[in-house]
């Protein structure tokens, strides 16, 4: 399905910083990408009445991407579906929170591509701190996860995932890593 509207709000102030941000209603249709929104049909019911909308788990999720508008879609589409999440524009500052508290945590989802600390960096120092930690890194470029272990052999990934990618895969992705 192809998504035509974009109803993604950034401020750029944000940037660098871990903040919260109001909520949108429809979560479950964003795709993560420039056209990004599927626009609510005011004449239909727009409410859920499955499942996702009302487990919570107890692990905590991290998301860290530099683009603030990823972060938001991202942090708020999973917070629907029942996941606790803390969200990072800023790698390093992601990488403090953990360190602070890294048994909190049971998955991080990070870009690939940051400025100052990378993706692949990240992970690295997540799983020295605590091995167990589930990753899934997210690119724009298609990679199998045997091809990064022959270029990357000394980091550790649980996943990956390409974006564009609906809440909906992520959440079945991070439900795949995490279990039910």
């Amino acid at each position: 399905m192809r998504i035509q509207a974009a109803v993604v709000v950034a401020d750029p102030s944000l940037s660098g910083e871990n903040k919260e941000y109001s909520n949108y209603d429809n979560y479950d249709n964003l795709r993560i990408s420039n056209t990004s929104a599927k626009e609510k049909d005011p004449n239909k019911d727009n409410s859920r009445d499955d499942n996702n909308t009302k487990r919570k788990f107890e692990g905590k999720l991290f998301v860290i991407d530099d683009d603030p508008d990823i972060v938001y879609v991202l942090k708020h589409g999973l917070q629907k579906n029942g996941f606790l999440v803390d969200a990072f524009t800023n790698p390093e500052e992601a990488l403090r929170s953990f360190e602070s508290n890294p048994h909190d945590l049971c998955l991080v989802v990070s870009d690939v591509r940051m400025p100052g600390l990378s993706g692949i960096q990240l992970a690295r120092k997540v799983k020295q701190i605590d091995p167990d930690i589930k990753v899934v890194l997210m690119t724009a470029f298609e990679i199998k996860d045997n091809e990064f272990s022959k270029v990357f052999p000394s980091t550790q990934v649980d996943g990956f995932v390409q974006k564009p990618i609906s809440i909906a895969d992520l959440t079945n992705k991070i439900l795949d890593l995490i279990g039910e």
